[in-house]
């Protein structure tokens, strides 16, 4: 029995210093989760208002899922040309000089649904901010890079997550805000509100973030900054199979996205309006920050992400083949809690899959193809569920039925080559 007048032996570590490397790490993650989210925010307040915003400037279906994607057109063009860039000059200045970029594109958008152009010149110049803010929108990949260049390999899964519940709270906070603006500030409101938040941004990046790329380990790749050209130079490793994976996944999810503000602003059973429809991704959101921000860093481990992966894939072909046929509110609610459930376990882990297949010095090369891949699946998917929408365009109580059902065979599609990957890891 211990004797209570002895003082208690001090252990080994009591009284250390703590490890300045700990915490700048710590710093740094929580700074690129706070840039990262601050970004995605200002993305999200778009959602629920410019599809509806394009059909009453006289747009049809097919051109206002197309403003959607437009976006990720630009991000398909320009992350793997940023991720490149940023392994010779450094993760930070690519990240700032696209946030600026953001900037300029929301007060564009400001300009177009200000009522002091005509329609058409708003769609115009709907369309032009759009692609300035892919543009700004391609620097994802960057920041995905930066987490990996201090992150060890084994603990990535967590990181990733990091960037994941970033999209998580970006589409729970983002929309809410954009539909409350849009109804009690009017249509410009919300894009200046992003702009301001995008130079918010800018400014905590540029005076705090420090960069995670010294000079002498900068080099430029010899492979092309394309995804198809990342795919060929790593033919034989699992990179080609979670590309591809990656582009179906998002195409599929993107199909569904687009289809769903319009779905609840015109099915019979619904009819919301754009507050409301920021409420629905909010409640998505807040399952996305639950489990990639805490959850995933639990059961990510002894290298599960494919077998986790496939099961997000099967979560969410239930709720697409399920969602057409849903009604308020019990049932809607169970349905979005299955889809968020599903991408917010695919997302990060095929994310930390691709990021094992790439070395320090081409991290950015290698991310900036995933996101590349996941770009175009985002354009393809917003093309395609125009005129699927277009299907059951006269009947109220058919509406998105097409594009769901679609969108669910796509998903259910991603399976195949995810697990082409784990094969060819285990390979490895």
């Amino acid at each position: 029995m211990s004797d209570p007048s002895r003082p208690p032996e001090s252990h080994p570590d009591a009284g250390a210093p703590p490890d300045p490397g700990m915490a700048l790490k710590r710093q740094q993650h929580l700074l690129i989760f706070l840039t990262v989210l601050i970004d995605l925010i200002g993305f999200g307040i778009l959602i629920p208002v410019i599809q509806p915003i394009a059909e009453e400037l006289g747009a049809p279906i097919w051109i206002a899922t197309v403003l959607m994607g437009v976006y990720s057109l630009m991000q398909f063009i320009f992350s793997p040309v940023l991720g490149r860039l940023s392994d010779r000059v450094g993760r930070v200045p690519v990240l700032v000089m696209s946030l600026w970029a953001s900037v300029g594109g929301y007060l564009v958008m400001s300009l177009a649904v200000s009522g002091w152009v005509a329609p058409m010149t708003g769609i115009i110049l709907l369309f032009t901010a759009r692609i300035i803010t892919g543009i700004g929108g391609a620097s994802i990949s960057t920041a995905q890079s930066y987490l990996s260049d201090i992150t060890a390999p084994e603990k990535r899964a967590g990181v990733m997550g990091m960037i994941g519940a970033a999209f998580g709270l970006g589409f729970m906070i983002g929309p809410v805000i954009g539909g409350i603006l849009s109804h009690f500030g009017g249509r410009a409101a919300p894009f200046l509100f992003a702009a301001g938040l995008s130079v918010l941004n800018v400014l905590l990046m540029a005076r705090r973030l420090p960069e995670t790329l010294p000079p002498e380990k900068r080099g430029a790749s010899r492979t092309s900054p394309s995804v198809f050209a990342v795919a060929l130079a790593n033919r034989g490793t699992a990179l080609p199979a979670i590309l591809l994976a990656n582009f179906l996944v998002i195409g599929a999810f993107s199909t569904m996205t687009a289809a769903f503000v319009l779905f609840l602003k015109n099915h019979a059973s619904f009819q919301f309006n754009e507050m409301q429809i920021g409420y629905c991704f909010g409640f998505i959101g807040i399952v996305g920050v639950i489990i990639q921000g805490g959850i995933i860093r639990r059961i990510a481990k002894n290298n599960n992400e494919g077998r986790l992966a496939l099961t997000g894939l099967g979560l969410m072909v239930i709720a697409m083949m399920w969602l057409p046929f849903t009604t308020p509110w019990l049932v809607l609610v169970l349905n979005m809690w299955l889809m968020a459930a599903g991408n917010s376990l695919t997302n990060p882990c095929l994310n930390t899959l691709a990021s094992r297949c790439g070395t320090l010095q081409n991290q950015g090369l290698t991310m900036g193809a995933m996101a590349g891949a996941g770009s175009l699946g985002r354009f393809f998917g917003a093309l395609l569920a125009g005129p699927l929408l277009m299907l059951n365009q006269q009947d109220a109580l058919s509406y998105g039925r097409a594009a769901f059902l679609t969108a669910a065979l796509v998903m259910a599609a991603a399976a195949l080559p995810l697990l082409a990957a784990r094969k060819a890891s285990s390979r490895a």
